[in-house]
């Protein structure tokens, strides 16, 4: 499953995480209303999933999942879908509306492959 990782450096992580998730589960009304430049298939209210705390969220939509993490100092977002055209479109949705919410003092998003993890017994 293709993924891709993000670390936006901010002071104000927790504010953007909720921005975006509530902004998200406002039923996707957002989505559906996109200027033309964007390729993103029309959605219905009920195929947008969003949950989130202040410090923790995830977005569902039916070409991926998006997860977002408040760190000191940092938003961290992870996407993953099912192929990379729609791993591209979790991308441009991410990076457009963190660049709509962070206009006074631009965020930059720069997207990374995800670090590998160890598996394996603990200690080894």
């Amino acid at each position: 499953m293709p993924t891709a990782e993000a670390r936006i450096p901010t002071d104000r992580p927790g504010r953007y995480l909720v921005q975006l998730c509530k902004h998200f589960a406002n039923k996707g009304r957002h989505l559906t209303h996109r200027p033309r430049t964007h390729t993103l298939p029309e959605l219905r209210p009920d195929q947008i999933q969003v949950e989130w705390t202040d410090s923790d969220g995830t977005l569902r939509l039916p070409w991926g999942q998006c997860t977002l993490q408040a760190v000191p100092g940092a938003l961290r977002v992870r996407v993953e879908a099912d192929d990379r055209e729609n791993l591209e479109r979790l991308q441009d949705l991410v990076d457009t509306h963190i660049a709509r919410f962070s206009r006074r003092d631009p965020l930059r998003v720069e997207w990374e492959p995800p670090r590998p993890t160890r598996h394996g017994p603990a200690g080894s």
